[in-house]
């Protein structure tokens, strides 16, 4: 049957279906862009919820890691981490340590790093050969020297770098520097001296040896220093805002590219935004200076007394030849060389001080020697004290210069291992983050007996513990400026004890330990890569007399 379009019937159905369609229209246009949004957004929370929950999934129960003992929490999430190093204040190390206690040698510490307290299996984590060892590429950001040798993420790349800095810090080349040590060490001996006639005769010696070690290896990398042994307050301001970089380090880790903005922004806006890093900047832009007029300096002797010269006559590429590259390095040495070995004195002046027997023992060892008491000791003079290089290695023991986990990556080969307490078996695969704390195997008793005493004949005793010991690092990244920084410390110490005897009341030139306790102002209260006392502490303060 046909229907007429032209009938009223018709026509008004499809009027009536041409009203429907608009009806229909006007409410999709009325109601689907919210629905539309209702539904991107339902979709888009789902697929970061699944992800969520695929990424927990995974950690907690996929991934290889997932049966290395530990907090769920810590292996679920580095937030967990964040919560002790950013909201507690560099508190980690602790709980790690307690982490061990719970849970025994193998602990997996963030969701892909896994930490060791064996010292055991120092040489597995660190090896010498045979093995390729890498950083993690978050190393380099959260320490501010990403060009520097200790940043290098690359196995190769580091060796390169590496043996481009060697002979700057080998035994003969150090020699070198013995007359710089000398003169500042005299200097230092100086300012004892004029404090111990001051009406205030109390140093706090922490402000005194940073200064002078500063100064040390500032000239020993650049021909020149900025002289903080000569101020009256020995550069403190200078030292307190690179101490305030570390404190943000925790910060740059959990913030990515925040070390970069801290890094390269222009001065005068870092200086509004962080007052505090403002002298470091100032450092940082010496360096950086000075890096460029040593380059140019027409004159070639001024290369050959810098740290640069091994690195501009290497066959490095040009890259690596750049002024950012090399002030990147030249500030990883001096950082270094000022903060650890300062730190290292501190702490054997302060054992030494509080153990009368260690002390009347080294100064026997240093009578015996026939040194002249009224000269500075040479490189070689105390290169042949044992007791004075074991007391260096027990303090370095008891309290490294470097708190932060020494992190390290095999890309190539998995790295097995047995619990000897459970009997359990791990396979850790190429790529994974390792690592061990000097202070967790230097205070672990099944290595060093009576751990946290302070016995610096247990060296002289047992000569094998060097094995257990890794104050300088370990393996093919160790510490370059070790030897530098031996030298350095046994030098002072002798020096300081030629002419100082501990006060028993007597006359004559003496130190006593004033208002320091070892919990509160020598242990390693937080952990900002660098060891931080207690909060309050005024650290080592000693009372001089003369």
């Amino acid at each position: 049957m046909s229907v007429d379009s032209s009938t009223p019937l018709f026509q008004s159905l499809l009027k009536g279906t041409e009203l429907s369609f608009t009806r229909l229209q006007q409410d999709y246009e009325q109601y689907a862009p919210d629905n539309w949004r209702k539904t991107a957004f339902t979709l888009f929370a789902a697929a970061i919820l699944t992800h969520f929950i695929s990424v927990a999934i995974w950690r907690l129960y996929l991934s290889p890691l997932a049966k290395i003992p530990g907090p769920k929490l810590a292996g679920l999430t580095f937030l967990y981490e964040a919560y002790y190093e950013v909201i507690l204040g560099g508190q980690y190390f602790k709980r790690v340590a307690e982490m061990h206690e719970q849970y025994g040698p193998i602990v997996r510490v963030t969701p892909d790093e896994v930490h060791w307290n064996d010292p055991e299996f120092i040489d597995t984590i660190y090896p010498t050969t045979g093995r390729k060892t890498n950083k993690p590429e978050w190393f380099s950001k959260r320490t501010g020297t990403p060009d520097s040798i200790v940043s290098t993420p690359g196995h190769d790349l580091h060796r390169r770098r590496r043996n481009a800095l060697n002979s700057f810090f080998s035994v003969a080349s150090i020699r070198r520097l013995d007359i710089v040590m000398k003169e500042y060490t005299e200097k230092m001996l100086n300012r004892m001296e004029k404090i111990s006639k001051s009406n205030n005769q109390v140093l706090q010696f922490h402000h005194m040896f940073k200064a002078c070690a500063s100064d040390v290896i500032t000239i020993y990398a650049f021909g020149e220093c900025f002289g903080f042994m000569e101020l009256e307050d020995f550069g403190w301001s200078f030292f307190e805002s690179t101490d305030e970089f570390f404190f943000l380090t925790h910060l740059f880790f959990l913030i990515p590219g925040l070390v970069q903005i801290a890094q390269n922004a222009p001065a005068w806006i870092l200086k509004k935004i962080i007052p505090a890093l403002g002298e470091l900047r100032d450092r940082q832009d010496w360096w950086l200076n000075k890096v460029r007029e040593i380059r140019t300096s027409p004159n070639p002797e001024r290369v050959k007394s810098t740290i640069f010269e091994g690195i501009i006559n290497s066959p490095l590429p040009a890259s690596e030849k750049e002024d950012q590259r090399l002030a990147s390095e030249a500030q990883l040495v001096v950082f270094a060389g000022e903060g650890t070995t300062a730190y290292s004195l501190t702490c054997a002046l302060y054992h030494l001080l509080d153990n009368p027997t260690d002390l009347a023992t080294l100064k026997a060892e240093l009578k015996a020697s026939n040194l002249d008491p009224t000269k500075i000791p040479s490189i070689n003079d105390v290169e042949a004290l044992p007791f004075l290089n074991a007391v260096i290695q027990e303090a370095v023991r008891l309290h490294p210069g470097v708190m932060a986990r020494q992190v390290r990556i095999s890309p190539e080969t998995p790295i097995l291992y047995t619990d000897k307490q459970s009997g359990k078996d791990y396979v850790i695969p190429p790529g994974t983050i390792t690592s061990m704390s000097p202070l967790d195997t230097h205070m672990n008793e099944s290595a060093f007996e009576n751990a946290y005493a302070f016995k610096p004949e247990r060296w002289i005793e047992n000569p094998l513990l060097t094995r257990y010991f890794h104050g300088f690092s370990k393996g093919t990244r160790g510490c370059v400026g070790m030897t530098l920084a031996r030298r350095e410390m046994a030098i002072i110490l002798a020096s300081i004890f030629l002419k100082y005897d501990l006060y028993t009341g007597q006359s004559g030139p003496t130190l006593e330990l004033y208002d320091t306790d070892r919990a509160r102002d020598i242990d390693a209260n937080s952990d900002y890569i660098i060891p931080v006392p207690a909060k309050g502490s005024k650290g080592l303060q000693v009372l001089i007399r003369n």
